[in-house]
């Protein structure tokens, strides 16, 4: 049956076949082949991010142009419920970070497209997976399903976000040509009244009721299924485009001979299972996570090699894939409660732009993918010819695949390593098929984890290359052709340019040693890649030949917003760290973009006028070159004096009052239910859920009462997420708990109760439960696994049923659901007392109660510390200058610290499990110039106490700009009043 398909799917490629649509518009279409997008096939080459995981949007609009520069033509973006719904009934889609048509205007604005993903679950290693948190009591229902309690539930919220995505789509002039429906959802049962399926008709016809008229997509999870294929048992709720996602890469930090094995079955899944519609990787391999006790992202060698994109994205193109989202493409934070246990506060991801912003060699490789798939537009109709080991080439050390189109037989030929771990030089030969019969191209090489498109009959502008054994980077047309390509520095080339006539006047600028063969209407160029650029100019065409540094600081910044960019549509530049965007106007070529080290630009724009380059605003004489360009020396930031002041002046208090009889909780939650709408039935009672008592994120406090000195210890249960940590004090002296395992969500200990410590009457038990988030609905009840104390119970028990407590009272977050700093939104903030009274925020004046102790200092006993300090900051404002802070503790430390940076919780330090010691602080959270407040928490998890030995702020690199990095970011850092003293 398979292979029937198969031939059914490649008799329809070689025979061609009308564009499909989804009924309500032909905007966005497609056929086997490609997406098409007003009337274009297009390459949708897509990069995942998400906004919740920066709450600046003005860096939202430095991160896209950031993509947009690097090749990627769409953004695709996870709507987390959770983040946009404090309590049920209840959503902000506008206050600052949350503000969903400021992210889809500056996608446009940056020319991306957008595949849209609002769920209603997402995953995403985001604090239970996206679902709202208020639900985390239970009253979600049964998760993921078309049970009525949890339709009820998710309704409201795809009916608003609906709507507003609805008003984006590119029908309505804005960037929006997908809509997915849930995420790796597995379609487990292909009948009609299956849960799963009436669950995904559900959620389509409320997309559809919200006015969503762009195709919808799905995301299979890995090849474990087949679901929601029109072209597979499509019993109901099948999608339009179907998606498979895949992380081949076999992720490891700690051996970098580890991964590269690539996947070469997705051809075939893709021919079986979605035959009539183009090959979509809605998630793929940008990176991968790291959790808990693992590694940190910069020790992720494998993961972080331009090699990783190199081998991947073309092997993806040789089976035919035409739409790409590369999961991370930027993975920004987990900053106050906002991840799963799965991960701690980075999610840098080991993606191509790292967490900080900044550009990766592996950013830059994919740049060379990005820019060669705009342009290559005979890319977009291809069928398999054919693949394999030894195939049309040489050695059996080499794969290919070659794909052709079918309507101007251009060939392309991806050459990999059989064995695409391999780290050895192979050089061999290449048999390609051209309009002029089969020529062989020796002395191809493939220098270890390399590969390598070559292509044949292969047209840009007027011209054709009739074959190519080196990797086409992209071309433009400026009146004359321009054709870049890329080696890496000693391996040779060779390509034929059909020229129309067989004398060939050529002339050649840079080190590289160029041989030229004119001959018959082709002319034969063989050479051996030197360093840096070097230029040929030869009848009409000029070609750029760059080693593989000099391709990474190649830029082709459009002329148009549009994301469909035409060849003739673009400026070319060389040279700096970033070109975000290009102009032309009254003989100046403008640049706008980041550069570190001092460079000279090269700038092509076919304009024989040009005299001036404008960099960044500053004016630069341009130099004109032999071949058209014009080049100048632009400022970097190496000579720059940047400061960045001690950590200094702390002021300290205790902030945890409540382990004292003297402390006053009139005010907390009593913990009165017996009974729970959680799946997950309490092991005592009253119930001591947290989300049953409206605390969803951060630190819990309970104090529970009780009489008598008969008692010998207790038995306490607690959950929090993986790594997660409690401790717990009678009377104030501190009696034990647990310091985290990162492989445990829960954990039970059974605590001594030192007589000395026991009274007669109304002993207080205080217990803090710290929080890593809610589970993912991989992990049993996914949201709906409760946190807090799961069941506490005194020893001896004084009878059968009785857990020996008379009352528990339960405090978290300030306001609880009220959301009551919206700027920073419901997940920003615990229960420390510390957090509730505001002590991290800006403005606030430590009284009297403070002390001048600092961090480095510590105490000698268990306990939570607040440390506060204020610094100023003074960076040029021409600068982007990466910040962040720098943690670490004496060996054999056990406790927990949160970092505050104005308000904000950016991370959380685990010394006993880590990974993570240093943790980014993006500007619009940090002032870059001006005053920031800065907030540590101490929890001592052992009567040894707990100090740091480092805190600093620190640097990571440092680049001149026009963007605009020091703004006035009053409105992102709410301060202090006295309305906090409420939840003291």
């Amino acid at each position: 049956m398979h292979l029937f398909r198969v031939f059914i799917a490649l008799v329809g490629l070689l025979w061609g076949c009308e564009a499909t649509n989804d009924g309500l518009t032909d905007v966005v279409s497609w056929d086997p082949y490609s997406l098409t997008v007003n009337g274009s096939r297009v390459f949708v080459f897509s990069g995942e991010f998400h906004y919740q995981r920066m709450p600046v949007p003005e860096m939202w609009l430095d991160i896209f142009q950031k993509f947009r520069a690097n090749g990627f033509n769409a953004i695709s973006i996870y709507f987390f419920w959770s983040y946009h719904s404090p309590a049920k009934g209840v959503y902000d889609f506008e206050t600052s970070g949350k503000n969903i048509q400021r992210v889809l205007d500056y996608a446009k604005e940056a020319g991306l497209w957008v595949i849209a993903r609002a769920g209603p679950y997402c995953n995403a290693e985001a604090n239970a997976g996206g679902l709202a948190l208020w639900g985390s009591d239970g009253s979600l229902g049964n998760l993921r399903t078309s049970d009525q309690t949890y339709y009820e539930a998710w309704l409201p919220w795809i009916t608003n976000v609906g709507g507003i995505l609805a008003s984006n789509e590119i029908t309505k002039g804005g960037p929006i040509i997908l809509n997915q429906i849930e995420n790796e959802l597995q379609e487990t049962t292909h009948s009609a009244t299956n849960t799963l399926v009436v669950y995904m008709e559900q959620i389509e016809a409320a997309f559809r009721a919200a006015g969503i008229t762009v195709p919808f997509t799905s995301n299979e999870k890995g090849e474990r299924s087949m679901s929601w294929s029109t072209d597979y048992e499509n019993v109901g709720g099948a999608v339009n485009v179907y998606g498979l996602d895949s992380y081949p890469g076999g992720f490891s930090c700690t051996n970098p001979n580890t991964g590269f094995s690539v996947v070469r079955n997705y051809f075939q899944w893709f021919s079986n299972y979605s035959y009539t519609q183009p090959s979509f990787f809605p998630e793929f391999e940008g990176g991968y996570f790291t959790p808990w006790g693992g590694s940190f992202y910069d020790d992720c060698l494998a993961e972080h090699e331009p090699a990783f994109a190199d081998v991947y994205y073309k092997n993806n193109i040789g089976q035919r894939t035409t739409m790409q989202s590369l999961y991370m493409a930027w993975g920004g934070t987990n900053w106050g409660h906002s991840a799963a246990p799965v991960v701690y506060t980075s999610y840098d991801y080991s993606a191509p732009l790292r967490e900080t912003r900044q550009i990766q060699d592996k950013l830059y490789q994919t740049k060379l993918i990005g820019l060669f798939t705009r342009v290559s537009t005979d890319l977009l109709k291809t069928y398999m010819v054919g693949n394999g080991t030894g195939y049309a080439t040489s050695s059996s050390s080499i794969w290919t695949w070659e794909i052709r189109n079918p309507d101007t037989n251009a060939g392309f030929y991806v050459v990999q390593q059989a064995t695409t771990s391999s780290t050895a030089s192979v050089t061999f030969s290449a048999n390609l098929n051209t309009s002029q019969g089969v020529i062989t191209i020796p002395n191809i090489n493939l220098n270890g984890r390399q590969s390598k498109i070559l292509v044949t009959d292969y047209s840009f502008g007027a011209h054709s290359l009739l074959y190519s054994s080196v990797d086409v980077l992209t071309y433009g047309i400026f009146g004359i052709d321009v054709l870049v390509l890329y080696l890496e520095q000693g391996q040779t080339g060779q390509f034929a340019l059909q020229t129309g006539s067989d004398i060939a006047n050529h002339t050649i600028y840079g080190p590289t040693k160029v041989t030229v063969t004119p001959s018959s209407n082709l002319t034969t160029v063989v050479y051996t890649q030197g360093a840096g650029k070097t230029i040929l100019q030869i009848d009409g065409v000029l070609v750029y030949l760059l080693d593989q540094p000099s391709a990474w600081e190649f830029w082709a910044p459009p002329t148009t917003i549009n994301p469909d960019v035409k060849p003739d549509q673009q400026i070319f530049v060389l040279g700096p760290y970033l070109v975000r965007n290009a102009s032309i106007s009254h003989g100046v070529v403008h640049i706008s973009g980041d550069n570190d080290n001092s460079t000279t630009i090269e700038v092509y724009t076919g304009d024989p006028d040009i005299q001036t380059i404008d960099w960044n605003g500053i004016r630069l004489n341009a130099v004109k070159t032999p071949y058209g360009s014009v080049t100048a020396q632009i400022p970097g930031s190496e000579n720059r004096t940047i400061s960045l002041p001690p950590l200094a002046n702390w002021r300290s208090a205790d902030s945890l009052p409540e382990k004292l009889s003297t402390y006053d909780d009139s005010k907390w939650t009593v913990c009165n239910k017996s009974t729970t709408l959680s799946p997950v039935a309490p092991l005592t009672k009253p119930v001591l859920f947290s989300s049953d008592y409206g605390f969803y994120t951060g630190a819990k406090i309970y104090r529970g009462f009780f009489d008598g000195t008969t008692f010998t210890s207790v038995n306490i249960t607690c959950s929090g997420g993986l790594a997660f940590g409690w401790s717990v004090w009678l009377n104030g002296v501190f009696i034990g708990g647990n310091v985290g395992n990162a492989s445990l969500t829960t954990t039970t200990e059974i605590l001594s109760l030192p007589p000395s410590s026991l009274r007669t009457t109304n002993n207080l038990l205080t217990v803090v439960v710290d929080y890593h988030g809610h589970d993912e609905t991989s992990t049993a009840k996914g949201v709906e696994n409760p946190r807090g104390i799961l069941g506490a119970s005194l020893i001896p028990s004084t009878n059968g049923s009785s857990t020996g407590f008379n009352l528990w009272k339960i405090q978290g977050n300030a306001g609880g659901s009220a959301n009551i700093d919206p700027v920073r939104g419901p997940m920003n903030e615990g229960g420390l007392y510390g957090e509730r009274v505001g002590w991290h925020l800006p403005s606030f004046t430590p009284d009297s109660s403070f002390d001048r102790s600092s961090p480095l200092t510590g105490f000698n006993a268990s306990g939570i510390r607040f440390y506060i300090t204020t610094f100023h900051l003074n960076i040029d404002s021409d600068l982007d200058v990466p910040l962040g802070i720098e943690l670490s503790a004496p060996a054999g430390t056990v406790a927990r610290v949160m970092i505050w940076v104005n308000g904000y919780q950016y991370g959380k330090f685990v010394p006993q499990i880590g990974p993570q010691t240093v943790f980014p602080i993006p500007p619009g959270v940090i002032n870059n110039r001006g005053l920031n407040t800065l907030a540590l928490s101490l929890w001592a998890m052992s009567d040894e106490g707990a100090k740091l030995d480092t805190v600093q702020l620190i640097s990571y690199g440092a680049y001149q700009t026009d963007f605009q990095f020091n703004e006035d970011w009053s409105y992102l850092q709410p301060g202090w009043d006295e309305s906090r003293l409420q939840y003291a």
